[in-house]
């Protein structure tokens, strides 16, 4: 690639990033209206006001919910302090596979994660939704849901490290994992939160 080519490239690599995140942060103001904070609150069935004001903050409108069950695997992708491409790639592959496509606000919120870390108040946002979705399913599908997103989040960790890139779960990775699927079985009991 010669010096133009590249320039042209990283210039375009730029000019996307920049709309990324006015496309993220025009999201996260229309998640904080209160029509979208009463539509959630609706579709989701969630009536927990701290839960609706940590989504609003977030970002996620009734549009972007199911980004939230894909936050186990990016914080997995982050485990090792950086998401690096292996990962982001089977993250954004698993979101495909159940339907999130490239022009949706789902995948433009889960690949913002992606690119930078989610806050931490992502983290407290999904405890609550995972423990007001699994406090209604009955254990078989709870068990069912733990066993995909185990699997799913070593997928995730695969990705990167082992032989020639391939195969091993670093310490970091799998201590992530375990804290995760500990918490969601957390989540699934009766006083979970």
């Amino acid at each position: 690639m010669n010096d133009e080519t590249e320039l042209k490239h990283l210039e375009a690599e730029h000019y996307f990033d920049e709309l990324e995140d006015m496309i993220v942060q025009r999201m996260r103001s229309e998640a904080s209206t209160s029509r979208a904070r009463a539509e959630l609150m609706r579709s989701t069935g969630v009536d927990d006001p701290v839960l609706i004001d940590e989504l609003s903050e977030l970002g996620i409108t009734v549009d972007e919910i199911i980004a939230l069950r894909f936050l186990p695997l990016v914080l997995v992708a982050w485990a090792e302090e950086t998401a690096d491409t292996g990962e982001r790639d089977v993250v954004r592959a698993e979101a495909a596979e159940i339907g999130i496509h490239e022009d949706s606000s789902a995948w433009i919120l889960l690949d913002s994660w992606l690119r930078n870390r989610p806050p931490g108040i992502g983290v407290d946002a999904w405890k609550r939704y995972t423990h007001k979705i699994l406090k209604n399913v009955s254990p078989l599908a709870t068990q069912r849901l733990l066993e995909l997103t185990r699997k799913q989040m070593t997928n995730v960790a695969k990705a990167s490290g082992g032989h020639l890139g391939f195969g091993k779960v670093s310490q970091k990775e799998r201590t992530m994992i375990e804290r995760l699927i500990t918490i969601m079985q957390e989540q699934a009991s009766p006083n979970g939160q």
